[in-house]
């Protein structure tokens, strides 16, 4: 889950009764399904990325309002990566990306590699969830980042309803509750009785709404960087975000080679917010896709969207005391304003922002404190505050009345965290955890955001899944983990 404000620049990613979708009629010959459904070859890419991966993409046709299943339908991308072996299990492994916004199709060769033991024997179901990807997106205008940076606060209604009016959907019905019954309508349409769930991060929401909906159907599942239902999802961003990056400062502090090049790394972190809160710099910085210089203005707001992307993985985590000491040292903070440059550009191709706010302002923001004290975090209010204006505009469709209940059910279930995860920290799966009585939880040391991919942990997650539990996983592999040493230059860790 991502979750970034940035003056006109706003991408939100954290993150009653029962709605049903039309039957889909079953299979009728090899490759083609009713009502439409036909799998052609297709390449499934990565947006501003290399990794692409092959597969069967096709589509399916679903009510916009469930309540209304003869009025206007959109059209739900569905793509399967057929089983490579010899020998083909009858449950495919399903997919749930994360964001929200972002697409199954999009996002899952990013975690292809991690997984590719399960796909020697499963097929791989994804679906982009409606208003993601190629199914119906709920895409907002991009804005260009000059105009973006240089906009405040007063301008964010204004570009929130200017998404609204640009829109081809009614925002109301793309919730996660209505997309879990398109997933289950493209399982039926393929065949599929029972299936394998994976979702990561918002993902592991959409998996928990799943398993509600339709328990029978599930025969195990991996949550990584879990999300409780519970949780109305930004609500406790700032806190987890400052309770990893002070873990990551303080561990500069503990180790020799960092702590002599960049001593008291968190009093600079707090020198410096406070600086930048009294006084904005103006520098000159240079496009991350055009090239071109253009200014804007460095103040709190740059500096915590900077750090907290910085944050999600180990790798770039490795660099923040470095970073830091740059900015409130030497004065220098073009560095720190690239990585938010590159983030928002990468976040502009790869996230639906309309969908976004359609799941947060329905599911989450109804939980948000009414009137959130002051507090010192390295983002203040700057989340609260991006939801209140957002939402205040935004369509609220309806979700069910136990939406934020645990969800709890007896099947196999894996729970994966990153011990330095600075948005679904280990706690909240050790929270999740006690609803499922037949799960295990794995924490990553030294990891940030999403664990399939570091390490060993692809290896761990297939077992898991081929065996069907969680009895006999070989886990000793998760000692050679640990976080990516410091950078002392750019060049890179010390050797």
């Amino acid at each position: 889950m991502i979750f970034m404000y940035f003056k006109r620049l706003s991408v939100i990613t954290l993150f009653s009764s029962c709605f049903l979708l039309p039957p889909t009629a079953a299979l009728t010959q090899e490759g083609e399904y009713e009502p439409g459904l036909v799998l052609e070859t297709c390449e499934l890419v990565v947006p501003g990325t290399p990794l692409s991966a092959v597969g069967e993409c096709g589509w399916m046709n679903a009510a916009e309002n469930p309540d209304e299943p003869e009025g206007r339908q959109i059209r739900v991308r569905v793509a399967r990566v057929p089983a490579h072996g010899r020998t083909t299990e009858p449950d495919p492994l399903v997919f749930f990306a994360g964001g929200p916004g972002q697409s199954a199709t999009e996002s899952w060769p990013i975690i292809a590699g991690a997984l590719k033991k399960v796909n020697e024997s499963r097929d791989i179901l994804l679906v982009d969830q409606r208003g993601t990807g190629q199914s119906n997106p709920l895409k907002c205008p991009e804005a260009e980042l000059e105009k973006a940076l240089a906009s405040d606060w007063d301008d964010l209604a204004k570009t929130t309803r200017e998404c609204l009016d640009s829109l081809d959907g009614d925002p109301r019905f793309y919730t996660t509750t209505i997309a879990m019954f398109d997933i289950d309508a493209a399982r039926e349409a393929l065949g599929y009785e029972t299936v394998n769930l994976y979702g990561g991060s918002y993902g592991t929401r959409a998996a928990q709404v799943y398993m509600r909906l339709f328990p029978e159907r599930v025969r195990t599942a991996v949550l990584d960087g879990v999300v409780p239902q519970t949780l109305a999802l930004g609500s406790e961003h700032a806190a987890k975000l400052d309770q990893a990056i002070f873990r990551v400062l303080e561990g500069c502090e503990a180790d020799p080679v960092c702590g002599e090049n960049f001593p008291d790394s968190p009093g600079k972190l707090s020198l410096l917010m406070q600086r930048l809160e009294q006084a904005p710099v103006d520098i000159t910085v240079e496009h991350p896709t055009t090239g071109e210089l253009f200014p804007m203005s460095f103040d709190r707001d740059v500096l915590s969207s900077s750090l907290r992307f910085l944050t999600y993985s180990s790798d770039t985590q490795a660099m923040l005391p470095l970073l830091i000491h740059e900015a409130a040292v030497e004065q220098r903070y073009e560095r720190l304003a690239s990585q938010l440059l590159i983030a928002a550009t990468g976040l502009q191709q790869s996230i639906s922002q309309g969908m976004e706010l359609s799941v947060m302002c329905a599911e989450d923001f109804p939980l948000f404190p009414e009137n959130p004290g002051p507090n010192n975090y390295l983002m203040g209010d700057m989340l609260e505050k991006a939801v209140r204006i957002q939402c205040g505009v935004w369509p609220r469709g309806r979700v069910p009345e136990n939406f934020h209940e645990p969800v709890t059910a007896d099947v196999p279930v894996l729970l994966l965290s990153g011990e330095l995860d600075p948005v679904t920290p280990p706690e909240y799966a050790d929270r999740v955890a006690t609803y499922f009585p037949n799960s295990r939880h794995l924490v990553a040391p030294g990891q940030g955001h999403i664990a399939t991919t570091r390490g060993c942990m692809g290896k761990i997650v297939s077992e898991f899944i081929i065996a069907g539990n969680a009895d006999d996983l070989e886990t000793d592999c998760m000692s050679d983990l640990q976080a990516t040493p410091y950078f002392i230059s750019l060049t890179g860790p010390t050797p």
